[in-house]
């Protein structure tokens, strides 16, 4: 079996339906022999490790397990991962056929760059989750909410051994409130240590957007993304009046969608809103 060029580490718990369809997607790429997979089940039945087990992809792969949280999944698989490129999708996304193709030749053509983050889609073209830029440009700490996600990052190895795994204090399941901007802590200390990262619109991960069916769980979550987004602001002291200003922005969507009747996401806006206010000032909530 060839070398990977691209591994991509999934940490996951008890969904393997929706892991079904991101394995599905990598078997219809191209270059399917040359991905290595490497899933970090956290739930106590291994239900999506015997699935990988049961359905192993064409290339090397791995399971493992790990303590709870994201960001401690995505470390072990960290470590086990042997490919010069690391991505780290959602267990509930999946790939075009052309991604990981677009991604390799994109990073083959520009060795100035330690990564390379994509954009978000619906399965229907419409952007999920963050307000995708719809022109490439080298992402930094002014644009990194418009131009990346977990789900659309793939960093070189290289890097990462550099800057560090990510902080396992920060994102879902991890302890405390912080429950989001693992990956944004992440792709901001690469930038501080001076590595370039791209946004390439064209390169796609598709991935269904809660905002779509809310429930109040969703406004719960929203709180904790909150908090997530305001440490990051604190930690990384990124500018007082941008936070300002993408406040605002949020305060005036909650409202236009209360007049909308939309409650549920309204709430979640000022949820939102509260969270990070919590985590700029590093108090709980």
């Amino acid at each position: 079996m060839a070398e990977p060029l691209i591994s991509l580490v999934c940490s996951t718990v008890g969904r393997p339906d929706a892991l079904g369809r991101l394995l599905d997607s990598l078997a219809a790429t191209p270059l399917a022999g040359r991905i290595e997979l490497v899933v970090v089940d956290q739930s106590a039945d291994r239900c999506c490790a015997r699935l990988v087990e049961r359905r192993p992809p064409r290339g090397p792969w791995r399971v493992a397990t790990s303590g709870r949280g994201a960001s401690v999944g995505r470390n072990v698989g960290l470590g086990l991962a042997t490919a010069p490129v690391v991505a780290f999708p959602d267990d509930n996304c999946w790939y075009p056929p052309d991604t990981v193709p677009r991604v390799l030749q994109a990073l083959r053509e520009h060795p100035d760059l330690a990564g390379l983050s994509g954009r978000q889609l619906t399965a229907s073209g419409r952007p999920s989750m963050l307000r995708w830029l719809t022109r490439p440009v080298p992402v930094s700490r002014r644009n990194f909410l418009r131009t990346s996600i977990c789900s659309t990052l793939f960093v070189r190895r290289d890097a990462l051994r550099v800057v560090g795994p990510f902080d396992e204090t920060i994102g879902v399941g991890a302890p405390g409130w912080v429950g989001a901007g693992e990956e944004s802590d992440l792709l901001l200390r690469l930038l501080a240590a001076g590595y370039a990262v791209g946004y390439r619109p064209d390169v796609v991960v598709l991935q269904d957007d809660d905002r779509d069916a809310p429930t109040d769980r969703f406004v719960e979550k929203m709180l904790r993304y909150g908090v997530g987004h305001g440490h990051l602001w604190r930690r990384h002291r990124l500018p007082v009046p941008h936070l300002l200003y993408l406040s605002a922005r949020k305060l005036a969507g909650s409202g236009v969608r209360a007049l909308r009747g939309r409650t549920v996401l309204a709430r979640a806006d000022l949820a939102y809103l509260r969270g990070t206010l919590a985590g700029w000032r590093g108090v709980a909530p």
